[in-house]
């Protein structure tokens, strides 16, 4: 195994620069077990950070690994061409955690596909371009993500076929609603929505997107309510919400194995 100073040349040799580790000298992460990863020079961490919380069940869960290996053993990969009873019946797994009448489950590969699917819904069925999104927000690193993503450090480019406003979210630290109680911060939020709804041809927004919990925007959390009163000025017009709720996911289920 190479070392992480070797793998970093190679890697800046054969990958897009766009393409940069985070860290100015990154680890190179050769195996998992448990809440500890190993690197390729031999040196052991315990992961705080579980694959940008996609891993919080822990590495080589024993459960886990003997159900890949056993899909492995039998196909890697079909399509939506064929049936796939594995993909159904956790399709029906998800319909009944749902508790949502007559639901209907779509697999994606990550959370900006799933954000990207949503957006194509929305416009599609309202038969518009214009989003609206929350403040110091990040839905992900496709193109229509891009667009409805606030946070400037997260954002590749400021192009895109949507038209998207942002709106005041749960974002307290440096909002000059921050000195508010929580029921006057709502009532803020909802009037910076409401007075945006009344600027804008409110008829012709296709939808809403926001995370319940922001991710990179620093694990905002909003007041309890507020998504609720956002709900309801939405409803009122026909402009539909949708939930990011990816990184909430995580962060509610992040457990220590």
């Amino acid at each position: 195994m190479s070392s992480s100073t070797d793998l970093l040349t190679r890697y800046r040799r054969v990958l897009p620069s766009f393409l940069s580790p985070y860290y100015a000298e990154p680890l190179a992460i050769d195996h998992g077990s448990g809440s500890y990863v190993f690197t390729a020079d031999g040196e052991r961490y315990l992961d705080f950070f579980g694959g940008v919380l996609t891993t919080m069940i822990g590495h080589d869960h024993p459960a886990v690994t003997a159900a890949v290996q056993a899909q492995a053993a039998k196909v890697m990969h079909t399509s939506t061409l064929y049936l796939s009873q594995p993909m159904i019946e956790f399709a029906e797994m998800v319909v009944a955690a749902s508790g949502i009448p007559d639901a209907r489950v779509y697999f994606t590969p990550s959370g900006s596909e799933a954000n990207d699917a949503a957006i194509l819904l929305a416009t599609v069925h309202r038969r518009s371009s214009q989003i609206l999104a929350i403040r110091n927000s990040y839905h992900g690193r496709v193109f229509s993500t891009q667009a409805v993503t606030s946070h400037a450090s997260w954002r590749s480019t400021a192009l895109s076929g949507l038209q998207v406003q942002f709106v005041h979210g749960g974002y307290r630290l440096r909002s000059p609603f921050r000195d508010l109680d929580d029921d006057a911060f709502v009532d803020a939020c909802v009037d910076d929505l409401v007075q945006l709804l009344d600027m804008t041809s409110a008829g012709d927004v296709a939808a809403m997107i926001a995370e319940p919990i922001q991710g990179v925007g620093g694990f905002a959390t909003p007041p309890d309510g507020m998504f609720g009163r956002f709900g309801k000025e939405l409803a009122n017009r026909g402009i539909l919400f949708i939930s990011d709720e990816v990184v909430t996911a995580c962060v509610l289920n992040t457990r220590p194995w």
